[in-house]
Protein backbone atom coordinates (compact mmCIF):
# COMPACT_ATOMS: atom_id res chain seq x y z
CA UNK A 1 0.00 0.00 0.00
CA UNK A 2 1.28 2.97 -0.98
CA UNK A 3 2.55 5.54 2.11
CA UNK A 4 3.88 8.03 0.77
CA UNK A 5 3.23 11.45 -1.49
CA UNK A 6 5.66 13.54 -2.79
CA UNK A 7 5.40 17.12 -4.89
CA UNK A 8 7.77 19.69 -6.19
CA UNK A 9 6.11 22.77 -7.80
CA UNK A 10 7.85 24.60 -10.65
CA UNK A 11 6.70 28.12 -10.36
CA UNK A 12 8.18 29.38 -13.74
CA UNK A 13 6.86 26.45 -15.71
CA UNK A 14 3.67 26.30 -13.83
CA UNK A 15 4.49 22.24 -13.70
CA UNK A 16 4.44 19.88 -10.73
CA UNK A 17 6.23 16.99 -10.47
CA UNK A 18 5.03 13.97 -8.04
CA UNK A 19 5.67 10.53 -7.51
CA UNK A 20 2.62 8.60 -6.09
CA UNK A 21 0.55 9.75 -8.27
CA UNK A 22 -0.04 8.59 -11.82
CA UNK A 23 -2.56 9.13 -14.96
CA UNK A 24 -5.64 7.73 -12.98
CA UNK A 25 -5.48 9.71 -10.28
CA UNK A 26 -5.54 12.69 -12.81
CA UNK A 27 -8.70 11.20 -14.57
CA UNK A 28 -10.47 10.79 -11.12
CA UNK A 29 -10.00 14.14 -9.61
CA UNK A 30 -9.45 16.32 -12.22
CA UNK A 31 -12.84 18.49 -12.52
CA UNK A 32 -11.85 20.17 -15.69
CA UNK A 33 -11.55 17.89 -18.42
CA UNK A 34 -9.87 18.41 -21.88
CA UNK A 35 -11.75 18.45 -24.52
CA UNK A 36 -9.45 16.87 -27.14
CA UNK A 37 -6.06 15.53 -27.09
CA UNK A 38 -2.59 15.79 -29.27
CA UNK A 39 -0.80 12.53 -28.25
CA UNK A 40 2.87 13.02 -28.08
CA UNK A 41 4.31 9.79 -28.10
CA UNK A 42 4.79 9.04 -31.71
CA UNK A 43 4.80 5.45 -31.65
CA UNK A 44 0.73 5.72 -30.37
CA UNK A 45 -1.57 4.09 -32.17
CA UNK A 46 -4.40 5.15 -30.52
CA UNK A 47 -6.70 8.74 -31.91
CA UNK A 48 -6.83 9.66 -35.93
CA UNK A 49 -3.70 11.16 -37.85
CA UNK A 50 -3.18 14.76 -38.34
CA UNK A 51 -1.37 15.72 -41.29
CA UNK A 52 -0.54 18.96 -40.81
CA UNK A 53 1.35 18.34 -37.62
CA UNK A 54 2.00 14.99 -38.02
CA UNK A 55 1.13 13.62 -34.67
CA UNK A 56 -2.34 11.27 -33.91
CA UNK A 57 -5.25 13.30 -31.82
CA UNK A 58 -8.10 12.56 -29.93
CA UNK A 59 -11.18 14.68 -30.75
CA UNK A 60 -13.98 15.35 -28.69
CA UNK A 61 -14.93 14.88 -25.35
CA UNK A 62 -16.29 11.68 -25.07
CA UNK A 63 -13.76 10.56 -27.30
CA UNK A 64 -11.32 11.51 -24.70
CA UNK A 65 -13.20 10.22 -22.17
CA UNK A 66 -12.73 6.81 -23.98
CA UNK A 67 -9.07 7.52 -24.11
CA UNK A 68 -8.27 7.43 -20.49
CA UNK A 69 -10.62 4.66 -19.50
CA UNK A 70 -8.90 2.52 -22.23
CA UNK A 71 -5.42 4.13 -20.53
CA UNK A 72 -6.53 3.20 -17.08
CA UNK A 73 -7.35 -0.41 -18.04
CA UNK A 74 -3.82 -1.37 -20.12
CA UNK A 75 -0.54 -0.78 -20.02
CA UNK A 76 0.98 2.29 -21.82
CA UNK A 77 4.27 3.11 -22.48
CA UNK A 78 5.62 6.44 -22.66
CA UNK A 79 2.21 8.22 -21.80
CA UNK A 80 2.55 12.20 -22.78
CA UNK A 81 -0.28 14.60 -24.46
CA UNK A 82 -1.28 18.15 -24.20
CA UNK A 83 -4.67 19.35 -24.76
CA UNK A 84 -6.12 21.90 -27.43
CA UNK A 85 -9.47 23.77 -27.43
CA UNK A 86 -9.98 23.75 -31.74
CA UNK A 87 -9.32 20.91 -34.15
CA UNK A 88 -9.28 23.90 -37.11
CA UNK A 89 -6.03 25.33 -35.31
CA UNK A 90 -4.13 22.93 -35.38
CA UNK A 91 -4.04 23.84 -39.07
CA UNK A 92 -2.30 27.13 -38.22
CA UNK A 93 0.56 25.59 -36.43
CA UNK A 94 3.53 27.14 -37.87
CA UNK A 95 6.58 24.95 -38.47
CA UNK A 96 8.47 26.09 -35.58
CA UNK A 97 5.45 25.67 -33.21
CA UNK A 98 5.34 21.73 -34.35
CA UNK A 99 9.18 21.57 -33.89
CA UNK A 100 8.70 23.18 -30.13
CA UNK A 101 5.95 20.50 -29.47
CA UNK A 102 8.10 17.35 -30.81
CA UNK A 103 10.85 18.76 -28.61
CA UNK A 104 8.43 18.86 -26.05
CA UNK A 105 7.59 15.40 -26.18
CA UNK A 106 10.59 14.38 -26.59
CA UNK A 107 12.35 15.66 -23.76
CA UNK A 108 9.54 16.71 -21.50
CA UNK A 109 10.53 20.28 -20.80
CA UNK A 110 9.02 22.81 -23.02
CA UNK A 111 11.61 25.37 -25.56
CA UNK A 112 9.38 28.07 -24.55
CA UNK A 113 6.18 28.33 -22.70
CA UNK A 114 4.28 24.91 -22.23
CA UNK A 115 1.26 26.37 -23.32
CA UNK A 116 0.71 26.96 -26.93
CA UNK A 117 -1.55 30.06 -28.31
CA UNK A 118 -2.74 28.30 -30.82
CA UNK A 119 -3.42 25.18 -28.95
CA UNK A 120 -5.48 26.71 -25.98
CA UNK A 121 -4.27 23.89 -23.62
CA UNK A 122 -4.94 23.81 -20.18
CA UNK A 123 -2.36 20.74 -19.71
CA UNK A 124 0.55 18.72 -20.45
CA UNK A 125 0.60 15.44 -18.89
CA UNK A 126 4.37 13.25 -19.21
CA UNK A 127 3.93 10.57 -17.09
CA UNK A 128 7.45 9.57 -16.54
CA UNK A 129 7.24 6.12 -14.29
CA UNK A 130 4.20 4.12 -13.56
CA UNK A 131 4.04 6.10 -10.06
CA UNK A 132 5.75 9.43 -11.68
CA UNK A 133 4.02 11.99 -13.29
CA UNK A 134 5.08 15.46 -14.57
CA UNK A 135 2.10 18.18 -15.32
CA UNK A 136 2.01 21.49 -16.47
CA UNK A 137 -1.17 23.66 -15.41
CA UNK A 138 -2.25 26.46 -17.03
CA UNK A 139 -4.22 27.05 -13.84
CA UNK A 140 -2.69 25.75 -10.48
CA UNK A 141 -5.68 25.53 -8.86
CA UNK A 142 -6.33 22.23 -10.66
CA UNK A 143 -3.58 20.80 -9.18
CA UNK A 144 -4.68 21.49 -5.51
CA UNK A 145 -7.82 20.38 -6.09
CA UNK A 146 -6.62 17.12 -7.50
CA UNK A 147 -4.19 16.81 -4.36
CA UNK A 148 -6.93 17.46 -1.98
CA UNK A 149 -8.96 14.36 -3.58
CA UNK A 150 -5.80 12.69 -3.56
CA UNK A 151 -4.85 13.02 0.15
CA UNK A 152 -8.12 12.18 1.17
CA UNK A 153 -8.26 8.63 -0.90
CA UNK A 154 -4.90 7.82 0.80
CA UNK A 155 -5.77 8.83 4.08
CA UNK A 156 -8.87 6.81 4.15
CA UNK A 157 -7.44 3.44 2.74
CA UNK A 158 -4.96 3.48 5.62
CA UNK A 159 -7.58 4.06 7.97
CA UNK A 160 -9.04 1.21 6.85
CA UNK A 161 -6.30 -1.19 6.39
CA UNK A 162 -6.13 -1.03 10.24
CA UNK A 163 -5.71 -4.80 10.92
CA UNK A 164 -8.29 -6.27 13.46
CA UNK A 165 -9.78 -9.28 14.07
CA UNK A 166 -12.40 -8.44 16.81
CA UNK A 167 -14.21 -5.35 15.83
CA UNK A 168 -16.34 -4.51 12.54
CA UNK A 169 -14.21 -1.93 10.63
CA UNK A 170 -15.76 1.38 10.30
CA UNK A 171 -17.00 2.80 7.03
CA UNK A 172 -14.43 6.22 6.84
CA UNK A 173 -14.77 8.09 3.88
CA UNK A 174 -12.20 11.35 4.55
CA UNK A 175 -13.40 14.59 3.24
CA UNK A 176 -11.13 16.68 1.11
CA UNK A 177 -8.47 19.02 2.77
CA UNK A 178 -9.74 22.00 2.69
CA UNK A 179 -8.30 24.53 -0.40
CA UNK A 180 -7.01 27.09 1.98
CA UNK A 181 -4.35 24.82 4.03
CA UNK A 182 -3.13 22.91 0.51
CA UNK A 183 -2.59 26.79 -0.64
CA UNK A 184 -0.98 27.20 1.91
CA UNK A 185 1.19 24.71 1.51
CA UNK A 186 2.56 26.36 -2.07
CA UNK A 187 5.87 27.92 -0.80
CA UNK A 188 7.16 23.95 0.49
CA UNK A 189 6.16 22.73 -2.93
CA UNK A 190 8.58 24.86 -4.36
CA UNK A 191 10.95 23.28 -1.94
CA UNK A 192 9.98 19.84 -2.78
CA UNK A 193 8.06 17.98 0.00
CA UNK A 194 6.74 14.30 0.94
CA UNK A 195 3.51 13.71 2.82
CA UNK A 196 4.24 10.82 4.84
CA UNK A 197 1.40 8.33 5.18
CA UNK A 198 3.08 5.62 6.94
CA UNK A 199 0.47 5.59 9.85
CA UNK A 200 -1.85 2.45 9.97
CA UNK A 201 -5.63 3.69 11.30
CA UNK A 202 -6.14 5.81 13.71
CA UNK A 203 -4.63 6.95 17.05
CA UNK A 204 -6.56 8.43 19.56
CA UNK A 205 -9.23 9.53 17.02
CA UNK A 206 -6.64 11.40 14.89
CA UNK A 207 -4.42 10.43 11.54
CA UNK A 208 -1.38 12.51 11.08
CA UNK A 209 0.27 13.08 7.92
CA UNK A 210 3.85 14.53 9.07
CA UNK A 211 5.50 16.81 5.74
CA UNK A 212 8.99 16.59 5.39
CA UNK A 213 11.30 18.84 3.05
CA UNK A 214 13.30 16.70 0.73
CA UNK A 215 13.68 19.32 -2.27
CA UNK A 216 14.03 18.18 -5.70
CA UNK A 217 15.70 14.96 -5.02
CA UNK A 218 13.77 11.64 -6.17
CA UNK A 219 16.42 9.44 -4.95
CA UNK A 220 15.76 10.42 -1.26
CA UNK A 221 12.16 9.82 -1.74
CA UNK A 222 12.66 6.54 -3.70
CA UNK A 223 15.55 5.35 -0.71
CA UNK A 224 12.65 6.51 2.43
CA UNK A 225 15.83 9.04 2.95
CA UNK A 226 12.74 11.76 3.26
CA UNK A 227 11.94 10.61 6.90
CA UNK A 228 15.27 11.45 7.88
CA UNK A 229 14.74 15.29 6.72
CA UNK A 230 13.03 17.92 8.15
CA UNK A 231 9.57 18.02 8.93
CA UNK A 232 8.17 20.94 8.57
CA UNK A 233 4.43 20.71 9.25
CA UNK A 234 2.18 17.88 10.37
CA UNK A 235 -1.54 17.53 8.48
CA UNK A 236 -4.02 15.99 10.87
CA UNK A 237 -6.94 14.60 10.63
CA UNK A 238 -9.79 13.89 13.18
CA UNK A 239 -12.49 11.68 13.07
CA UNK A 240 -14.35 12.85 15.55
CA UNK A 241 -14.71 16.75 14.52
CA UNK A 242 -14.73 15.42 10.93
CA UNK A 243 -12.13 17.87 10.03
CA UNK A 244 -8.55 18.53 8.91
CA UNK A 245 -6.12 21.10 10.25
CA UNK A 246 -2.40 21.95 9.36
CA UNK A 247 0.23 22.15 12.56
CA UNK A 248 3.84 24.10 11.82
CA UNK A 249 6.51 22.39 12.91
CA UNK A 250 10.03 23.62 12.28
CA UNK A 251 10.84 26.19 9.30
CA UNK A 252 7.89 27.43 9.81
CA UNK A 253 8.58 30.78 7.17
CA UNK A 254 8.30 28.34 4.37
CA UNK A 255 5.10 27.68 5.09
CA UNK A 256 3.67 30.65 3.99
CA UNK A 257 -0.03 31.45 2.72
CA UNK A 258 0.16 32.36 -0.99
Amino acid sequence: MQDYLYVHFDGISNSILTKGMNHRDFNRYTTHRPENLLLLNPYEREGEYEPHTGFRVIRGHENVEQYFSLVENKEVNDLKWIDFKEYEMLQRLTPNEISELLYFGHMKNQLRSPFFYQLQNSFAFFELTKKTTKIYYRDIEDFYDMLAKKISCLTTQQIKGTPSFFKRRQNILVPEVPNDIIKSLKGTMQEGIVFNFSQIGLENDEYVVPIHVVEDNLRKVENYHFKQEYKIGTLIYSKEAGVWRIVKEEFESILLTQ
